[in-house]
């Protein structure tokens, strides 16, 4: 190998150069061989020499072969490259679970490395295992561990250890079948989750939550008995072993385990390898569990359970429940009900909603995104104010872009391209002017035209209806709208269903009112008939309920929470927005081609805030895209707000609570008839009307006194054209149009713009691949943001609202099975688990890259504790710090708290140390006092902030204005002294 040299290359003088001219392609492959045999002669020898005494030759070789690297010119790294794999790991159907563990993403040691640097683990057990079915041929943890648990087994294989024949990651260790070793497991308590980090690996079973240690080489187990060590070493994982007492402190809320999740607060206590202890979230049917590191046990009580849970990047933990409910709070320091710990709760039918996956669904969910029957759902969080934060639904059919806050409509975000006619009325006979005719009643009612509406009398107290069979096109949207209002029943309520069941309900009246109720809402046909009924449930005999205006009509979809359409008038075509791109554009608009949604009260915005915004593409000037206002006998009547491109080409946005007499205009006059796509919105914040154009405010026009509140019970929306037929949008294509009752920050904003303009370029996919919606498994990779996402028909990965991936077994040579049961992704290593095997996919990488591999990210300089007041109570802040017997800590914390809004009118800040001791068996006390550091600033003089001791922590506790929604940042810089180990944190 000595002969192999980074000199020019001379077939006389030396011929083992790989510089110049024929040096490369003589010496290069031969001198790859000469490594790879130097490296099996080395492993040959390290397995009978002792480590330490041959650590200075093994340095020696690293340094060379360092050095031999950095001699690599092109077309050598071409070579040395490793190409993409995609390969088999397991042939199982009892794959539960995959996680990728890159151990570069640890914490770093006390004392700066790593923990599974190379001999660093030589005093634990598996290191001295020999070769065999469940042992691979490496010693030490390697870099990054593929993990596969089925129900009674579980392997970690090396993803950068590539068998030089077959390509597959090797086997580093494994567990029998038998599932009665160091993770106790079954066919009736078989391992449900997986997940590691900082050297430890966390096994989810239905006989409870085992944690392993491979730096500390144990496993102690977790039930609703409490906490035991079991009585064993890794090596001996596939022996039955006996378990020590058992500490009742540790007890769950119950032994079956259905999930798993760690997180690393900076300011955590170390372990004695001298990283910092995760705090670990175990799900049960009966609540959630979360294990600080000083081994307490805080349990989150709920009658339905959780099924699904995480922490979230800012260390707030979201928990899912199985009627579609999801609960975010800060970690937990006390038991409590989950439903008092949670500070935020998304439904269904609320604010950044969750999408309804059916009753009984379980939705999935990582840092950032939900998922469940019905598709997926990105959620940008606001922590100050949980109804500000942004949602995107994605299906296989459709995706809507970024919907912030309240956002009540979501148009034209389909994938489905072609023209869309509008059928006109469907319904016969719905406006009951003179009979009841073609309505069909049952149930025990009979049904009469009563000035001008259908009248339906009960005979019986049983729920009974009126059918009318519509015609219908199977996977078309239409939308059903009617007024109805109670007589005498109790109540009355509209619905629809087919004659496969499928029903959409549209509401129940008071049974305190008997004023007529306008209500629609939008469904997709399944049948080639839909049977329309109007119906109750609360009627008793001689009683009466009564329907009006009863409308079906070939509608666009609203993909917001509100499902409310709107109607397709004429001929609209749909054609991708870039040669190959999902979304969809909509053009051909004109004075009888447009859509119209009939009058809907949420979007009644009235003197709120509010934004409509969406894309354009427009070739000539006076192009209209929206009105919402009402007009008849040829004038603008009541309040009105409208968009359109005026006749200069530029963009010009109008409010006005009179027609358009008194219009408050905002205008941008550069030109945007370029045929490229534009993203605007236009928004009301407080007393100012602004607009902004392609993620930038371009103009802004104070609120006046004629423009009051902007409802109006009159009103319809157009899309495409004035409510007068005029100035259509003949040269230009709208998409993703949406409007909300909140004005999206700056910052969300720049965000809609960034991401969504990732959508209007050529190729550009944003939909689920395959044709299932049903998520099934979901992993979002910490170093790139990335989400995977599985269904029933492969897996979706996403950068962002992009999907940049799609893979099912046609692509894969590692799947058989397009039923993805788990996913898990980090940096370029994807592992899939299916109903038939465990595959792994790699991304390609150089030989420079495999060969030096990077460090990981350091411990810190400090951390973060988050929360929000409402009033003037006093709160302790989350997380806090945790102080361990005979340590000394100084504590710095910096506060900043700031009103919820577009003003500030506190501008909190405080600066606050303190230190902090605790003896052997003692409790925490204060050295002295807490001293102010620097000056305080604040407007109300009732407001504070401190530090504060609360059992085993130390808070950052704050004191809010009442009637004002504060968030508060609390930035700790903490320097402590241990008995086992000391560092800055």
């Amino acid at each position: 190998m000595r002969l192999i040299n980074g000199r020019e290359y001379n077939e006389n003088t030396n011929p083992g150069g790989l510089a110049g001219v024929g040096g490369m392609d003589e010496n290069f492959e031969r001198a790859i061989h000469l490594m790879a045999q130097a490296l099996d002669d080395m492993a040959a020898y390290l397995q009978s020499a002792n480590f330490l005494a041959a650590q200075a030759a093994v340095a020696t070789i690293y340094q060379l072969c360092q050095a031999l690297v950095a001699q690599i010119t092109m077309g050598s790294t071409q070579a040395l490259a490793f190409p993409a794999v995609d390969k088999l790991l397991l042939s199982s159907t009892a794959a539960v679970a995959t996680f990728i563990y890159d151990t570069r993403l640890d914490d770093l040691t006390a004392d700066g490395r790593r923990w599974n640097e190379p001999g660093r683990c030589s005093a634990m057990s598996y290191w001295h295992e020999a070769q065999g079915t469940y042992t691979g041929v490496k010693r030490d943890v390697s870099a990054v561990l593929a993990i596969s648990a089925l129900k009674e087994q579980w392997y970690l294989h090396d993803a950068l250890d590539l068998d030089p024949v077959t390509g597959v990651p090797r086997l580093w260790r494994a567990s029998n079948p038998t599932g009665n070793g160091l993770v106790m497991c079954g066919s009736t308590a078989p391992i449900t989750s997986v997940y590691a980090r900082n050297g430890y690996i966390y096994f989810g079973t239905g006989m409870g939550l085992h944690v392993v240690s491979l730096t500390g080489d144990w496993c102690e187990r977790y039930d609703n008995s409490g906490r035991r060590r079991r009585l064993g070493t890794f090596a001996q994982r596939n022996t039955v072993l006996q378990e020590g007492q058992v500490i009742a402190s540790g007890a769950l809320p119950a032994t079956a385990i259905v999930g798993v999740h760690a997180h690393v607060y900076p300011g955590s206590p170390l372990d004695l390898a001298g990283m910092p202890i995760p705090t670990i979230l175990a799900l049960t049917a009966a609540g959630a569990s979360i294990i600080h590191p000083n081994g307490q046990v805080v349990n989150l009580t709920d009658a339905f359970g959780f099924t699904f849970g995480c922490f979230l990047r800012d260390g707030r933990i979201a928990l899912t429940r199985g009627d579609q409910l999801v609960y975010i709070g800060p970690p937990p320091y006390a038991s409590a009900s989950a439903a008092s710990w949670a500070q935020v709760i998304h439904s269904i039918g609320s604010s950044v909603a969750v999408l309804n996956n059916g009753a009984g669904n379980a939705i999935r969910i990582t840092d950032g995104a939900e998922g469940g029957a019905s598709g997926l759902t990105f959620r940008e969080h606001d922590a100050a104010n949980p109804g500000a934060g942004m949602i995107a639904y994605v299906t296989t059919a459709w995706a809507t872009g970024w919907m912030p806050g309240d956002c009540r409509l979501a148009l034209m975000c389909d994938r489905t391209v072609g023209n869309i006619s509008g059928s006109g009325e469907l319904v016969v006979n719905g406006t009951f002017d003179s009979s009841a005719s073609n309505w069909t009643p049952s149930g025990g009612v009979s049904v009469a035209a009563v000035s001008g509406e259908l009248q339906i009398t009960f005979s019986a107290s049983v729920g009974a209806a009126t059918v009318q069979m519509v015609p219908t096109t199977v996977g078309q949207n239409y939308l059903l709208s009617t007024t109805y209002r109670r007589g005498t029943a109790g109540g009355a309520l509209a619905a629809q269903a087919t004659n496969t069941a499928q029903s959409v309900q549209l509401g129940i009246v008071s049974t305190s009112s008997t004023s007529n109720v306008t209500n629609f809402s939008q469904f997709t046909a399944s049948d080639t008939q839909t049977a329309l009924r109007l119906w109750s449930t609360m009627g008793t005999t001689g009683e009466t309920a009564y329907f009006d205006n009863i409308s079906v009509k070939v509608a666009a979809p609203d993909r917001s929470y509100k499902s409310k359409g709107a109607v397709v008038n004429g001929t609209l075509q749909r054609a991708p927005v870039a040669t190959g791109a999902e979304m969809v554009a909509w053009s051909g608009f004109s004075a009888s081609n447009y859509l119209e949604q009939p009058y809907n009260a949420d979007l009644d915005f009235g003197t709120g805030d509010h934004a409509y915004f969406g894309w354009f593409k427009a070739t000539t000037a006076a192009q209209w895209i929206f009105a919402r206002g009402a007009y008849a006998g040829g004038t603008f009547t009541g309040p009105i707000i409208d968009a359109y491109i005026n006749g200069s080409g530029g963009f010009t946005a109008r409010w006005s609570n009179n027609g358009m007499s008194t219009a408050d205009p905002t205008v941008y006059s550069t030109s945007v008839i370029d045929g490229l796509w534009h993203f605007f919105m236009v928004l009301r914040r407080g007393n100012v009307f602004e607009l902004w154009i392609d993620g930038v405010r371009v103009a802004t026009y104070p609120v006046t006194v004629a423009t009051g509140s902007l409802s109006n019970a009159a009103a319809t929306l157009r899309v495409g054209v004035q409510h007068n037929g005029q100035i259509p949008a003949t040269n230009a294509s709208l998409s993703m149009f949406r409007g909300t009752a909140y004005a999206p920050t700056p910052a969300q904003i720049r965000k809609m713009f960034a991401d969504e303009s990732l959508l209007f370029q050529d190729g550009a996919k944003c939909v689920l691949g395959g044709t299932s919606s049903n998520v099934t498994a979901l992993s979002t990779c910490p170093m790139t943001g990335r989400r995977a996402a599985g269904t029933d028909d492969g897996t979706s990965i996403f950068a962002g609202l992009r999907r940049v991936s799609y893979l099912d077994e046609s692509a894969l040579v590692a799947t058989t099975s397009d039923t993805v049961r788990s996913v898990s992704l980090c940096g370029g290593v994807l592992a899939i688990g299916t109903a038939a095997e465990v595959g792994v996919v790699l991304d390609a990488i150089a030989g420079k890259e495999a060969i030096a591999v990077g460090g990981p990210r350091p411990v810190g300089a400090g951390f973060i504790a988050r929360g929000v007041t409402t009033d003037g109570a006093a709160l302790d802040l989350a997380p806090r710090v945790p102080i361990g017997e005979r340590e000394t800590v100084m504590i710095e914390a910096r506060f900043v708290g700031r009103v919820t809004g577009a003003a500030d009118t506190e501008r909190l800040t405080y600066g606050r140390r303190a230190t902090y001791y605790r003896d052997a068996g003692g409790a925490i006390i204060l050295q002295g006092s807490v001293q102010p550091v620097g000056s305080d600033t604040e407007v109300t003089s009732t407001a504070d902030a401190t530090l504060a001791i609360v059992g085993d922590w130390v808070s950052a506790r704050v004191t809010g204005v009442s009637g004002k929604r504060i968030r508060w940042d609390a930035t700790f810089i903490i320097t402590r002294l241990s008995e086992e180990t000391s560092y800055a944190a």
